[in-house]
């Protein structure tokens, strides 16, 4: 079961993702933020701060579970400091044009609040 702290702040799941994300722990994390959704959430903001590394199966759950909340009209943000390692990798497999994507959960919050206005 992967590593996950899930808290609401300001009307906004916030899930703190504290270890890395690969093929052995993808499935299970993507489990426990479709249950910790509600079904009128309009964003989620994952922070990505704590983690060092995720691999494909990592990305292609980041990408099905905003293909989810885009259905419901709702908006997955991710949180990846500059200084982080994944930022380069988030970079070269484009998911910067999929998902939005700050440095740090203050501006997260902020573009969430903006989207459920």
């Amino acid at each position: 079961m992967s590593s996950l702290d899930i808290e609401q702040i300001e009307r906004v799941l916030v899930v703190r993702v504290n270890e890395d994300v690969d093929a052995a722990n993808a499935p299970a994390t993507l489990q426990q933020l479709d249950d910790a959704l509600g079904p009128d959430a309009l964003s989620l903001v994952i922070d990505l701060s704590a983690t060092r590394y995720v691999d494909s199966a990592g990305i292609d759950m980041l990408l099905r579970l905003n293909d989810r909340l885009d259905h419901r009209r709702a908006k997955l943000i991710l949180v990846i400091p500059d200084a982080s390692q994944l930022k380069r990798l988030v970079a070269l497999v484009g998911l910067p044009e999929a998902i939005t994507i700050h440095s740090n959960l203050a501006n997260a919050l902020q573009g969430a609040a903006e989207t459920q206005a």
